[in-house]
């Protein structure tokens, strides 16, 4: 996977001469990778379906401000452009400092830790829940899937983010090894890790032992990462309409909503389509607009005077939104190899945090999406059934 600096080629050409093809993981990698118009998204696009949120991109000017971009929002000047690439770096700097501190109080006493997990975590991942190729083969294969699927997808966006490394900025924070020669945006280990974890838990059995646990824990099996996390909001038939929720968005950021079973959402708000958030400077409360933000004018927001339906909706996130610790040992061992490339030096934050919200964009859109936008994956599917064959469990 070194030719990210080559155009995608959607047969895999130069990788397939590298490995055998016959393998599963590898017929996988195939039908994943010939379907890039399913995965291969850009910055806008990424944003709308919540396969990234705008923090892991603030360190990167939205290109839509700048002027002399072809595509630039209507109004976008100079000063507009200025503004943005000094809120970028302002950013850059915070996260710099932070791996300053990291690099201070905690790189020495997780170097051990870091070596180990510096050419791959998959060794560490099988340790943690304890199988190896003798005992569990197929479960071996589901984790080369998360790997050769991994491989495509991150290095894609390396190549269209090409985010220099933070010890590029900032020498002083001094890898002791690396960095790697590819670009910094997205972190690998952060997506292996979050995506391997994620296809661990469709198996039951590692679910209920490595799942979600609500506190306070109580004995009950581990619970299922929800797909499509809908957050319930109601949406009021007024102009403009508010929606009133417990979900905390910023301006700007894309949503889309969906119906309750035997609802509609008002008219003209339709399933499946971005809007974008205006505050109200209510807590839980926004309106919404049908256009992208625009820094030189005023949202228009979108009116549901007149519309017979109300009531409770669902607004879908991303499966691991956020940057919080997620209450799965599974999950909180990828973030843990995620955080160690930042006590390393290696990447930002925002790479992390970035890479965990594709790679769950992905695993939702190849298992849990029954829409046009699934990416089908039969291959993937069938390791599956024999992975989770391996693993026997008396709770259903």
């Amino acid at each position: 996977m070194r030719f990210w600096t080559l155009p995608y080629d959607r047969h895999l050409t130069q990788w397939l001469k590298a490995v055998d093809p016959s393998r599963p993981s590898i017929m996988v990698a195939q039908e994943f990778g010939g379907q890039p118009h399913q995965w291969q998204f850009s910055r806008a696009d990424l944003l709308a379906r919540s396969w990234l949120e705008s923090l892991d991109l603030a360190w990167q000017p939205d290109p839509r401000r700048n002027p002399q971009n072809p595509d630039h929002y209507p109004g976008a000047t100079g000063s507009d452009w200025t503004n943005a690439i000094a809120d970028a770096f302002d950013s850059i700097r915070s996260e710099i400092e932070q791996l300053q501190m990291l690099m201070q109080d905690d790189r020495d006493r997780y170097m051990a830790e870091i070596i180990e997990q510096a050419d791959g975590s998959g060794g560490y991942i099988t340790s943690f829940i304890d199988t190896s190729e003798a005992r569990r083969p197929w479960t071996m294969e589901l984790i080369n899937c998360g790997y050769a699927i991994g491989n495509i997808a991150y290095f894609y966006y390396k190549q269209q983010f090409r985010r220099v490394r933070p010890s590029t900025l900032c020498p002083g924070l001094a890898p002791p090894f690396g960095p790697p020669a590819h670009p910094s945006f997205t972190s690998g280990h952060s997506f292996i890790g979050h995506f391997i974890a994620l296809l661990l838990l469709e198996i039951p059995a590692l679910r209920q032992r490595y799942g979600l646990f609500a506190a306070p824990y109580k004995g009950s099996p581990g619970n299922a990462i929800d797909p499509c996390l809908p957050v319930t909001v109601t949406i009021s038939l007024a102009n403009p309409a508010v929606v009133q929720g417990n979900v905390a968005l910023n301006a700007g950021d894309p949503v889309f909503f969906q119906t309750t079973a035997g609802g509609a959402l008002p008219a003209p708000i339709a399933p499946g389509t971005t809007y974008y958030v205006i505050p109200t400077g209510t807590a839980g409360a926004f309106q919404i607009s049908s256009s992208p933000p625009n820094p030189n004018t005023t949202p228009t927001p979108v009116s549901t005077l007149g519309s017979t339906q109300s009531g409770v909706q669902t607004l879908v996130r991303n499966p691991l939104a956020g940057r919080r610790e997620i209450d799965s040992p599974l999950l909180w061992l990828a973030g843990r190899i995620a955080k160690n490339r930042e006590r390393l030096g290696v990447h930002y934050p925002s790479d992390s945090s970035g890479s965990r919200h594709i790679a769950a964009g992905i695993w939702r859109a190849l298992l849990h999406d029954s829409t046009p936008s699934r990416i089908y994956c039969p291959t993937l599917n069938s390791v599956l059934a024999h992975a989770t064959a391996e693993w026997p469990t008396k709770w259903t």
